[in-house]
């Protein structure tokens, strides 16, 4: 189960990756077409992230675990990051993550005056 959470008052560092398929849904309700992911030269939207999440979740979900469903949907969408030894899925995630709070929960305006 998700648990609930206000990403507006987390910043980065508190975000664990059972917090991430909560917020690639929110993502992809509200900016779909934004590029979520870029790994070398191939991109992916939250729409697209959020349907591999999904299907991961209804075929394994409840074996895998919520901390599990972003990183392995982002292994099967780029293969290449599973392979990687670098270290190149950690910092996609790291950067998914940032844009995530970015895209979830922006800064607010300031008023101008």
């Amino acid at each position: 189960m998700l648990r609930k959470f206000d990403v507006a008052s987390m910043s980065a560092d508190e975000i664990t990756a059972e917090d991430l398929p909560r917020m690639v849904a929110d993502a992809a309700a509200c900016e779909p077409d934004r590029i979520a992911v870029a790994h070398g030269v191939d991109t992916t939207t939250y729409a697209r992230l959020h349907d591999e999440v999904v299907k991961l979740d209804a075929a394994m979900g409840i074996l895998l675990g919520q901390a599990s469903l972003v990183p392995i949907a982002l292994a099967t969408v780029f293969p290449a990051l599973a392979d990687s030894a670098r270290g190149d899925l950690r910092d996609v995630l790291d950067a998914l993550v940032i844009d995530l709070v970015d895209c979830v929960a922006p800064a607010p305006l300031s008023a101008a005056g």
